[in-house]
């Protein structure tokens, strides 16, 4: 059974009080409250739906007392003024104070305040399930700003980490509809050399072109009814660099339009790798088709030569065969040269390898080449004082070197140049070289000549046995193909670049020969030390120790001094002493320059024990092979003594 409606009679007057609990009591519970305080109690223990309030009560009355009743209950709660004086309230401040009805005693009956209490009711509880609404819907409210939210920061991190797939991925990537590009990533930007803003609105096919494979019509690149299939294609670069890449392109729905998405790899490496190994390959099939062939013709030429020599010596008996006799014998010699030659190139032959400074091999190897030239003033050399040395066999390699400079000399026919070059190639910086052997520095040498040039189409088939662009009866082809297994054998590799009419450069790759420890502490003291030191104590003391040493000591002031000191006396001086205090606070500025002059110059660094380390300018350097010994200070004139041996004769590379 649904409980009555509770409703509390505000009124002093038992008469009154009765009248109106007589009228409710049998549609309401009620309680009665005489005055202020009985108010205050019932209203702090009790909930109402409807308060009936006589505003003249003992304690609390007139507008305190409604002020006090809307301030302890529900807005919702019902409040109906009873009194018997109009001017004891104003419409006005009932409405302001939410007073439901006005009633004035003596004038209304017991129906109509069952009337105006029903009404009431019947107000209150729509005002009630209104309220429940209004609740409800800002719950509603809430539960959808937070899912919003959520579904808002979940896009917003979905939408962060496909940018970031996109932008860095190690693939190129791009949108295209229409026949224009709608979007790309950074990778391809740096493929193509361009910035987004040079490849909108353009198409695809403007910078990818298609690598024929057979006589079938290709399609276009990324275009819209490309399906979702791999091909290779050339890039147009902006730098013009010939590069390979690998192109996988499909449809896809963008904002409810048809477009194309592609992605691009560059494998130039790949074919450059993939071109080595078929080359490798190649050249051990030939080597073993040769060997066999040369092997069997090696046998005949041993039946033949003693019978063509004992011919010969018989032949002077006879004038007539005499010659043709002779003319075999020198035929089969030859011949018995040639198989030698493909035996030797068809195998590996025993090298004995040992450290060769580049340089001075290739002064040395320039007195016999010029012999082999028309003119002295044909060979040039142009060798870098830093390219340092190579392990590798003397004998094998001025067959190398003079194998390649008689095919200049033949290029250039008596009317052009030759130019024999090094340089030292550092870790990491040659792309030429396969990746997994990038890791250390290598020797370059350099043969090139201006003379007539190599064909494009002969290109790749210069270092195949018996290929050759001469004459008849002027090259056997075996010169080139012969380098190339030299250079395998040293663990280097060999690159040609060619135009017809301009001349041909050879490119020689050899793993750079560090110098040992043992050969440094070999090294015989003496020449100059440049030393920067602020402090004249410690200036003295390095003196001191370092001419005792026997090495000349270069003082300077400061770190740009010390950069124009050794910029003019790099060639003399063995090592630098630099005050570690500057090199931190102006981050190696001295250091960085002098090591751009001699990457490889001894470098000892002063610095206090209690520093801070040098920073990751000073760890690059050293990971770059630079040669940097540190000298904490304070430190006595033993110490310094023991320090600076172990630097100069001793110190690690």
């Amino acid at each position: 059974m649904k409980e009555r409606p509770r409703i509390l009679v505000v009124e002093d007057d038992s008469h009154y009080q009765e009248f109106l609990t007589r009228t409710l009591e049998s549609d309401y519970l009620t309680d009665v409250a005489e005055d202020g305080d009985q108010v205050l109690a019932r209203l702090n223990h009790q909930t109402y739906d409807a308060i009936l309030c006589d505003l003249r009560i003992p304690g609390l009355s007139g507008k305190d007392l409604v002020h006090t009743i809307r301030g302890k209950t529900d807005p919702e709660t019902l409040l109906i003024v009873i009194t018997g004086f109009d001017q004891d309230w104003s419409p006005v401040d009932a409405t302001e104070a939410h007073v439901y009805f006005y009633l004035k005693k003596g004038e209304f009956s017991p129906r109509e305040l069952r009337k105006v209490l029903k009404n009431g009711m019947d107000f209150r509880k729509e005002r009630l399930e209104r309220r429940k609404y209004a609740r409800q819907l800002e719950k509603l409210n809430r539960e959808l700003d937070k899912t919003v939210q959520e579904r808002t920061h979940a896009l917003l991190e979905s939408e962060a980490k496909y940018r970031n797939l996109f932008q860095q991925s190690l693939v190129g990537i791009y949108i295209q509809s229409g026949g224009k590009i709608l979007l790309v990533n950074d990778r391809l930007c740096e493929m193509l050399g361009r910035t987004p803003e040079d490849l909108e609105d353009k198409a695809v096919s403007d910078f990818l072109v298609p690598i024929p494979r057979d006589d079938r019509a290709e399609p276009e690149p990324g275009g819209q009814d490309s399906l979702l299939t791999a091909e290779e294609v050339q890039l147009k670069a902006r730098d013009g660099r010939d590069r390979t890449a690998l192109l996988c392109a499909g449809p896809i729905q963008l904002e409810g339009s048809e477009a194309v998405q592609g992605c691009v790899l560059d494998i130039t490496e790949w074919k450059e790798l993939e071109r080595h190994f078929l080359q490798h390959q190649k050249m051990e099939s030939l080597g073993t088709l040769v060997s066999g062939i040369a092997h069997e013709f090696n046998n005949i030429l041993a039946a033949m030569m003693p019978q063509t020599e004992l011919l010969t010596r018989r032949a002077g008996e006879v004038p007539a065969v005499e010659r043709p006799a002779q003319i075999i014998l020198s035929m089969a010699e030859k011949a018995s040269r040639l198989t030698r030659q493909l035996l030797n190139m068809s195998r590996k032959p025993t090298m004995e390898k040992r450290p060769i400074d580049v340089n001075g091999w290739i002064r040395e190897a320039s007195s016999f080449l010029t012999t082999s030239l028309e003119s002295a003033e044909s060979l040039r050399l142009d060798l870098d004082p830093l390219a340092g040395r190579i392990e590798g066999d003397p004998h094998q390699l001025d067959q190398l070197l003079l194998n390649l400079v008689l095919n200049a000399r033949d290029a250039i026919a008596g009317e052009g140049t030759i130019r024999i070059g090094t340089v030292l190639v550092p870790p990491g910086s040659c792309e030429r070289v396969p990746p997994g052997r990038r890791g250390r520095p290598f020797v370059e040498i350099k043969v090139e000549d201006s003379g007539c040039g190599i064909p494009p189409d002969h290109l790749t088939r210069i270092f195949d046995p018996f290929f050759t662009t001469k004459e008849t009866g002027k090259g056997t082809g075996l010169g080139l193909s012969v380098a190339y297994n030299l250079i395998q054998q040293h663990g280097g590799e060999i690159f040609v670049k060619s135009q017809v009419g301009k001349g041909s450069t050879f490119s020689i790759l050899l793993p750079h020969a560090p110098v040992s420890g043992r050969e440094r502490r070999a090294r015989k003291p003496g020449g100059k030390v440049l030393v920067s030191e602020t402090n004249p104590r410690m200036l003295d003391l390095f003196k001191d120790v370092l001419s005792g040493m026997r090495y000349e000591i270069i003082p300077v002031k400061n770190q740009q001094e010390a950069v124009d000191v050794y910029a003019s006396q790099k060639d003399a001086i063995e090592c630098v002493i630099l005050d570690g205090r500057f090199e931190r606070s102006t981050g190696g500025s001295s250091l960085g320059r002098i090591l751009d002059l001699n990457p490889h110059i001894e470098v000892i660094l002063t610095c206090s024990e209690a520093a801070k380390p040098l920073g990751q300018w000073f760890d690059s350097a050293k990971q770059k092979g630079a040669r940097i010994q540190q000298i904490s200070l304070p430190i006595t004139p033993e110490i310094l003594s023991v320090s600076l041996e172990k630097a100069l004769y001793g110190g690690s590379a």
